[in-house]
């Protein structure tokens, strides 16, 4: 993730917990945000402080929006290193600054800048802990809402296109776009990559299923099948559990199946995952599940994983490296929103 507008230099920077976070970044002469092309908004109301960051528009004249929901992890949007400040988006963001206003949501609780090398694996306070204010707000209701209200903002700015308002959600940030979508008609188009098109139990079924045709553990496997399975169907009223904000978390993004939204949906959508990122797998079912759907796509990527790594072998197999790919498919990604309406089932 990463940006800069002078001198250049692209770097890689790995961290990891539910899935490996890239910052590729150039170099700042300051440590001034708009020194790489962005600007902090903060959005108040009497309940709520909104904190995001948006590409500066120089012009001010009215350009597309591209509000990209990132995963789960407790990250700063902003970090900084001995370097300078570089954003938390997966890709190369001087591509697009002409023609975008590129748009990334601080989450609840979460400082808006982080240092790189303590807080790159998740942000924790002084005590060890994650805030107490993240934890209350991770949550699909609370993430929807704020998200809508930026949306709801943009949407009475002279430099937003208002016909041009797109959302991308990555990981759990795909659940989140795709309810965001189905609210807010003001979103033209909507991008989820890398997430169960069902839900998390659902996700975690798949992945005890195969580990038990791997260890022959089908007994033990089926028990804890059926245990998944049934704390899902007993999710009712999910406003039940917000006085337990993990069991109201859990509730809030494993009571709705997400194609069932991607049915509700009557903007153009597109699904992309790669091939290795088991989490996806069931993206698969989405064309015989949505058959008849239109303007509905689907893009595969064949070895990519959960955040479109690829393992790179030589002639005689061994292996090299991890190839990054985010800016190959986020390229994709801008191409088909750039597409007119086709109204075709793909």
């Amino acid at each position: 993730m990463k940006k800069l507008l002078n001198p250049l230099k692209d770097i890689v920077k790995l961290s990891s917990l539910f899935f490996f976070l890239f910052i590729f970044k150039t170099f700042a002469q300051t440590d001034e945000l708009k020194e790489i092309g962005f600007e902090k908004i903060e959005l108040k109301s009497k309940s709520d402080t909104i904190v995001f960051i948006k590409s500066i528009n120089k012009e001010n004249k009215p350009k597309p929006v591209i509000l990209f929901l990132q995963g789960s992890l407790p990250l700063p949007i902003v970090f900084k290193d001995e370097d300078g400040i570089f954003v938390s988006l997966p890709f190369k963001t001087t591509d697009y600054l002409s023609e975008y206003n590129l748009i990334l949501i601080s989450r609840k609780g979460i400082p808006f800048i982080g240092e790189f090398q303590e807080h790159s694996r998740g942000y924790k306070d002084k005590n060890g802990n994650v805030p107490i204010e993240y934890i209350k707000n991770d949550n699909l209701t609370y993430r929807t809402n704020q998200a809508s209200e930026v949306v709801n903002f943009l949407y009475t700015q002279k430099w937003v296109d208002k016909k041009a308002i797109y959302i991308i959600g990555h990981s759990e940030g795909y659940r989140v776009a795709a309810n965001v979508a189905n609210k807010n008609k003001k979103i033209a188009k909507l991008v989820c990559l890398s997430a169960d098109p069902f839900n998390r139990a659902a996700e975690e079924v798949l992945k005890i299923r195969i580990e038990s045709f791997e260890k022959n553990t089908d007994s033990i496997s089926q028990h804890t099948i059926e245990s998944l399975t049934t704390d899902y169907l007993n999710i009712k009223n999910i406003a039940e559990y917000k006085s337990d904000f993990e069991l109201y978390n859990w509730a809030s993004y494993d009571e709705k199946l997400i194609y069932e939204i991607f049915k509700d949906v009557k903007i153009p959508i597109l699904v992309a995952y790669g091939t290795n990122d088991l989490a996806a797998v069931h993206n698969d079912l989405l064309p015989f599940i949505l058959k008849g759907k239109k303007d509905f796509f689907v893009k595969v990527y064949p070895d990519y994983d959960h955040n479109f790594f690829k393992n790179e072998y030589d002639k005689e197999g061994k292996f090299l490296e991890k190839s990054y790919n985010w800016d190959i498919v986020f390229s994709d990604i801008v191409n088909w929103l750039q597409k007119k309406k086709e109204n075709k089932e793909r």
